[in-house]
């Protein structure tokens, strides 16, 4: 038996798995969720255009070692226009669990562009720093991500 060749053998097989490894991990094949969405528990007041808009989410936060580095929440009026919103917190915290954790915070419609009154829809995009680099996440399709914006 040629000993060096089994020792290169196995050093190559290593390195293989863990480049393989650090490429599934790279391209999202192991996906270590930051948090779950609970929308059933979302809940927005239907306001008049040009006051401030209260907005309750839901969440189960599950992991404690990302940052939140941007929160870009916008809404999309009855036309189907984009608005920016400025909300009243620009980061959330708690610690990571299993329960759903609410909070709440308000938003401020950029009135930049006429905005149509009626059925307006909220988006979110929140950006993380994690171990493995930058994640996105984004608000859920739901109902209840839906309100009014009266005249």
């Amino acid at each position: 038996m040629d000993i060096p060749k089994v020792i290169s053998a196995v050093a190559a097989s290593v390195a293989a798995l863990g480049g393989s490894y650090t490429l599934a991990d790279k391209f999202g094949w192991f996906q270590n969720p930051i948090l779950e969405w609970a929308p059933e528990h979302f809940s927005i007041q239907s306001a008049k255009i040009g006051s401030p808009v209260t907005v309750t989410v839901a969440r189960v936060k599950k992991r404690d070692d990302c940052s939140v580095e941007s929160f870009i929440p916008t809404i999309r009026d009855a036309s189907g226009m984009m608005h920016e919103a400025t909300p009243s917190a620009s980061k959330f915290t708690g610690p990571a669990g299993d329960q759903i954790d609410t909070f709440t915070y308000q938003l401020m419609v950029s009135e930049k562009q006429s905005i149509a009154p009626g059925k307006a829809t909220l988006t979110a995009i929140i950006k993380y720093k994690c171990p493995e680099g930058e994640r996105v996440v984004t608000y859920p399709r739901h109902k209840n991500l839906s309100f009014v914006l009266e005249p």
